[in-house]
Protein backbone atom coordinates (compact mmCIF):
# COMPACT_ATOMS: atom_id res chain seq x y z
CA UNK A 1 0.00 0.00 0.00
CA UNK A 2 1.40 3.34 -0.95
CA UNK A 3 0.00 7.10 -1.84
CA UNK A 4 1.27 9.22 -4.85
CA UNK A 5 1.32 12.89 -4.12
CA UNK A 6 1.83 13.79 -7.84
CA UNK A 7 -1.37 14.80 -8.17
CA UNK A 8 -1.89 19.15 -8.70
CA UNK A 9 -4.34 20.71 -6.46
CA UNK A 10 -7.80 20.91 -7.40
CA UNK A 11 -10.10 23.33 -7.40
CA UNK A 12 -13.36 22.74 -5.66
CA UNK A 13 -16.76 24.71 -5.82
CA UNK A 14 -18.77 25.07 -2.91
CA UNK A 15 -21.98 23.84 -3.59
CA UNK A 16 -24.03 26.66 -3.51
CA UNK A 17 -22.09 28.32 -6.56
CA UNK A 18 -22.35 25.01 -8.15
CA UNK A 19 -24.22 26.74 -10.80
CA UNK A 20 -22.73 30.21 -10.72
CA UNK A 21 -22.58 30.26 -14.30
CA UNK A 22 -26.29 30.61 -14.75
CA UNK A 23 -26.16 34.14 -13.89
CA UNK A 24 -24.25 34.86 -17.22
CA UNK A 25 -27.13 32.93 -19.17
CA UNK A 26 -29.29 36.23 -18.98
CA UNK A 27 -27.02 38.91 -18.01
CA UNK A 28 -27.72 40.69 -21.29
CA UNK A 29 -32.00 41.09 -20.29
CA UNK A 30 -30.93 42.78 -16.87
CA UNK A 31 -29.84 46.26 -16.67
CA UNK A 32 -26.76 46.36 -15.67
CA UNK A 33 -27.32 48.44 -13.11
CA UNK A 34 -28.32 45.32 -11.62
CA UNK A 35 -25.67 42.78 -12.23
CA UNK A 36 -22.59 45.89 -11.64
CA UNK A 37 -23.69 45.72 -8.29
CA UNK A 38 -24.73 42.53 -7.49
CA UNK A 39 -28.31 42.53 -7.28
CA UNK A 40 -29.15 39.04 -9.02
CA UNK A 41 -26.45 36.91 -7.51
CA UNK A 42 -27.52 38.12 -3.76
CA UNK A 43 -31.21 37.46 -5.21
CA UNK A 44 -30.36 33.90 -6.68
CA UNK A 45 -28.38 33.08 -3.46
CA UNK A 46 -31.57 33.59 -1.32
CA UNK A 47 -34.43 32.56 -3.59
CA UNK A 48 -32.43 29.28 -5.36
CA UNK A 49 -30.48 28.01 -1.92
CA UNK A 50 -32.59 28.71 1.24
CA UNK A 51 -36.24 26.85 1.11
CA UNK A 52 -39.72 28.60 1.52
CA UNK A 53 -41.46 27.79 4.63
CA UNK A 54 -43.03 24.39 4.29
CA UNK A 55 -40.88 23.24 1.51
CA UNK A 56 -38.29 20.46 2.58
CA UNK A 57 -36.02 20.08 -0.23
CA UNK A 58 -35.47 21.56 -3.82
CA UNK A 59 -33.47 20.33 -6.69
CA UNK A 60 -32.60 21.15 -9.87
CA UNK A 61 -31.85 19.51 -13.10
CA UNK A 62 -30.22 20.43 -16.46
CA UNK A 63 -29.87 18.30 -19.39
CA UNK A 64 -28.26 18.74 -22.89
CA UNK A 65 -28.39 17.19 -25.93
CA UNK A 66 -24.44 15.77 -26.65
CA UNK A 67 -25.27 16.06 -30.29
CA UNK A 68 -26.56 19.79 -30.13
CA UNK A 69 -24.81 22.05 -27.46
CA UNK A 70 -26.78 25.07 -28.44
CA UNK A 71 -29.87 23.60 -26.56
CA UNK A 72 -30.76 22.68 -23.14
CA UNK A 73 -33.59 22.37 -20.46
CA UNK A 74 -33.49 23.23 -17.18
CA UNK A 75 -35.91 21.97 -14.30
CA UNK A 76 -36.19 23.27 -11.38
CA UNK A 77 -38.89 21.48 -8.45
CA UNK A 78 -39.86 21.23 -4.84
CA UNK A 79 -41.82 18.42 -2.90
CA UNK A 80 -44.41 21.47 -2.35
CA UNK A 81 -45.23 20.42 -5.92
CA UNK A 82 -44.27 24.16 -7.22
CA UNK A 83 -41.96 24.03 -10.27
CA UNK A 84 -40.25 25.74 -13.34
CA UNK A 85 -39.28 24.29 -16.39
CA UNK A 86 -37.18 26.13 -19.21
CA UNK A 87 -35.90 25.60 -22.43
CA UNK A 88 -33.18 27.67 -24.09
CA UNK A 89 -31.60 28.27 -27.36
CA UNK A 90 -27.94 30.08 -27.44
CA UNK A 91 -26.29 30.79 -31.01
CA UNK A 92 -22.74 30.15 -29.45
CA UNK A 93 -22.06 27.47 -26.31
CA UNK A 94 -19.27 30.03 -25.38
CA UNK A 95 -21.49 33.14 -26.02
CA UNK A 96 -24.53 33.35 -23.98
CA UNK A 97 -25.45 36.84 -24.91
CA UNK A 98 -27.72 35.49 -27.45
CA UNK A 99 -30.19 33.51 -26.59
CA UNK A 100 -34.09 32.75 -26.67
CA UNK A 101 -35.69 30.70 -24.11
CA UNK A 102 -39.14 29.84 -22.72
CA UNK A 103 -39.80 29.67 -19.43
CA UNK A 104 -43.06 27.50 -17.61
CA UNK A 105 -43.48 28.42 -14.08
CA UNK A 106 -46.37 26.50 -12.51
CA UNK A 107 -46.17 28.81 -8.94
CA UNK A 108 -47.41 32.05 -10.61
CA UNK A 109 -48.45 30.54 -12.99
CA UNK A 110 -46.82 32.01 -15.99
CA UNK A 111 -45.58 31.27 -19.46
CA UNK A 112 -42.95 33.58 -20.89
CA UNK A 113 -40.81 34.13 -23.51
CA UNK A 114 -37.63 35.75 -23.79
CA UNK A 115 -35.13 36.86 -26.12
CA UNK A 116 -31.48 38.19 -26.81
CA UNK A 117 -29.17 39.64 -29.37
CA UNK A 118 -25.77 41.07 -28.78
CA UNK A 119 -23.43 42.08 -31.50
CA UNK A 120 -19.61 42.36 -30.16
CA UNK A 121 -18.36 44.54 -32.73
CA UNK A 122 -20.64 47.01 -32.03
CA UNK A 123 -21.00 46.54 -28.44
CA UNK A 124 -24.85 47.00 -28.87
CA UNK A 125 -27.51 44.71 -27.82
CA UNK A 126 -31.60 44.62 -28.04
CA UNK A 127 -33.33 41.66 -25.66
CA UNK A 128 -37.50 41.59 -25.01
CA UNK A 129 -39.27 39.61 -22.60
CA UNK A 130 -42.76 38.98 -23.88
CA UNK A 131 -45.64 36.99 -21.26
CA UNK A 132 -47.73 34.03 -23.16
CA UNK A 133 -49.98 33.11 -20.35
CA UNK A 134 -50.62 34.29 -16.75
CA UNK A 135 -53.34 34.56 -14.42
CA UNK A 136 -52.65 37.16 -12.33
CA UNK A 137 -50.92 40.21 -14.14
CA UNK A 138 -50.12 43.09 -11.47
CA UNK A 139 -47.96 45.53 -13.42
CA UNK A 140 -47.64 46.69 -17.03
CA UNK A 141 -44.48 44.56 -17.46
CA UNK A 142 -46.18 41.44 -16.55
CA UNK A 143 -49.35 42.83 -18.95
CA UNK A 144 -47.59 43.49 -21.76
CA UNK A 145 -43.88 42.59 -21.37
CA UNK A 146 -40.88 44.82 -21.68
CA UNK A 147 -37.83 45.64 -24.77
CA UNK A 148 -34.87 47.53 -24.64
CA UNK A 149 -31.48 48.46 -26.08
CA UNK A 150 -28.47 48.52 -24.92
CA UNK A 151 -24.52 49.63 -24.93
CA UNK A 152 -21.74 48.20 -23.64
CA UNK A 153 -18.53 48.23 -23.13
CA UNK A 154 -15.50 47.42 -20.20
CA UNK A 155 -16.03 50.46 -18.42
CA UNK A 156 -19.27 51.88 -19.45
CA UNK A 157 -22.94 50.83 -19.85
CA UNK A 158 -25.90 52.66 -21.24
CA UNK A 159 -29.68 51.38 -21.96
CA UNK A 160 -33.01 51.60 -21.82
CA UNK A 161 -36.76 50.04 -22.22
CA UNK A 162 -39.97 50.27 -23.44
CA UNK A 163 -43.08 48.68 -23.10
CA UNK A 164 -43.43 46.60 -26.44
CA UNK A 165 -47.20 47.93 -26.74
CA UNK A 166 -47.06 51.90 -26.11
CA UNK A 167 -49.77 53.30 -23.89
CA UNK A 168 -50.62 56.99 -23.86
CA UNK A 169 -48.47 59.53 -22.80
CA UNK A 170 -45.65 56.86 -22.16
CA UNK A 171 -42.18 56.87 -21.22
CA UNK A 172 -38.98 54.65 -20.93
CA UNK A 173 -40.32 51.81 -18.57
CA UNK A 174 -36.67 52.40 -16.89
CA UNK A 175 -32.73 53.02 -17.88
CA UNK A 176 -29.59 52.95 -16.77
CA UNK A 177 -26.21 54.74 -16.91
CA UNK A 178 -23.22 52.93 -15.18
CA UNK A 179 -19.63 53.44 -15.44
CA UNK A 180 -16.35 51.74 -13.69
CA UNK A 181 -12.91 53.24 -13.55
CA UNK A 182 -10.57 50.16 -11.93
CA UNK A 183 -12.42 48.89 -8.46
CA UNK A 184 -14.93 51.54 -8.55
CA UNK A 185 -18.19 51.58 -9.84
CA UNK A 186 -20.94 54.07 -9.73
CA UNK A 187 -24.43 53.80 -11.54
CA UNK A 188 -27.51 56.24 -11.53
CA UNK A 189 -31.07 53.84 -12.31
CA UNK A 190 -34.71 54.87 -13.87
CA UNK A 191 -37.35 52.83 -12.09
CA UNK A 192 -40.58 54.47 -11.48
CA UNK A 193 -42.88 52.10 -9.68
CA UNK A 194 -45.68 50.30 -11.76
CA UNK A 195 -47.59 52.70 -13.38
CA UNK A 196 -45.51 55.27 -12.73
CA UNK A 197 -44.20 55.54 -16.25
CA UNK A 198 -47.21 56.70 -17.47
CA UNK A 199 -47.57 59.96 -15.46
CA UNK A 200 -46.77 63.57 -17.01
CA UNK A 201 -43.42 64.17 -15.29
CA UNK A 202 -42.10 60.93 -13.89
CA UNK A 203 -38.55 62.51 -14.17
CA UNK A 204 -38.68 65.17 -11.90
CA UNK A 205 -40.08 63.13 -9.42
CA UNK A 206 -36.81 61.49 -7.05
CA UNK A 207 -38.77 58.74 -6.03
CA UNK A 208 -37.73 57.03 -9.76
CA UNK A 209 -34.44 57.73 -9.32
CA UNK A 210 -31.84 55.07 -7.70
CA UNK A 211 -28.14 55.78 -6.95
CA UNK A 212 -25.63 53.53 -6.20
CA UNK A 213 -21.64 52.86 -5.69
CA UNK A 214 -19.79 50.04 -5.62
CA UNK A 215 -15.91 48.49 -4.49
CA UNK A 216 -15.26 45.24 -6.32
CA UNK A 217 -12.43 42.99 -7.10
CA UNK A 218 -12.06 39.66 -9.38
CA UNK A 219 -12.79 38.02 -12.71
CA UNK A 220 -15.69 37.41 -14.47
CA UNK A 221 -14.88 33.34 -14.13
CA UNK A 222 -17.07 31.57 -11.52
CA UNK A 223 -13.78 29.58 -10.50
CA UNK A 224 -12.47 33.24 -9.42
CA UNK A 225 -12.76 34.41 -6.54
CA UNK A 226 -14.51 38.34 -5.73
CA UNK A 227 -16.78 40.57 -3.73
CA UNK A 228 -18.58 43.51 -3.97
CA UNK A 229 -19.37 45.72 -1.42
CA UNK A 230 -22.03 48.39 -2.43
CA UNK A 231 -24.28 51.07 -1.13
CA UNK A 232 -27.27 51.96 -2.58
CA UNK A 233 -29.67 54.87 -2.33
CA UNK A 234 -33.41 53.56 -3.16
CA UNK A 235 -36.26 56.22 -3.76
CA UNK A 236 -34.09 58.85 -2.19
CA UNK A 237 -35.81 56.97 0.94
CA UNK A 238 -33.14 54.28 1.82
CA UNK A 239 -29.89 53.53 2.13
CA UNK A 240 -28.85 49.90 1.41
CA UNK A 241 -25.39 48.12 2.42
CA UNK A 242 -24.86 45.10 0.57
CA UNK A 243 -21.65 42.88 0.27
CA UNK A 244 -21.54 39.94 -1.59
CA UNK A 245 -18.20 37.66 -1.90
CA UNK A 246 -17.89 34.54 -3.97
CA UNK A 247 -14.67 32.37 -3.20
CA UNK A 248 -13.36 29.12 -4.21
CA UNK A 249 -11.14 26.76 -2.11
CA UNK A 250 -8.50 24.78 -2.85
CA UNK A 251 -7.40 21.47 -1.80
CA UNK A 252 -4.65 18.81 -2.15
CA UNK A 253 -6.24 15.42 -3.38
CA UNK A 254 -4.45 12.45 -2.03
CA UNK A 255 -4.58 9.32 -4.74
CA UNK A 256 -4.02 5.80 -2.71
CA UNK A 257 -3.55 2.55 -4.53
CA UNK A 258 -2.87 -0.74 -3.43
CA UNK A 259 -0.81 -3.52 -5.37
CA UNK A 260 -0.87 -7.42 -4.92
CA UNK A 261 2.06 -9.35 -6.09
CA UNK A 262 1.86 -13.31 -6.08
CA UNK A 263 4.97 -15.30 -5.04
Amino acid sequence: MGYYDGMPPMVLVPPPFTFAAAAARSRMAVPAYEVMFGKPQRRSLFEDYFDQVGSIASGMIMLRPLADSHVDLTAKMKTTGDGEVQFRWQRDLDDPNTFMDLTLNTTKPVLQLRSCAYYPKYRIGAFGTFPLLKAHRDCPEEEYGVMGLRYGSENLSIGASLLPFPLSGQVPYGAWLVGRKGNLSAGIQYKPPAGESMHPMPFTDLKNWNYAISYGMGSTSPLSPSFNFSLELVRSRQLVASFYQHYVVQRRVWKFYFSLRSI
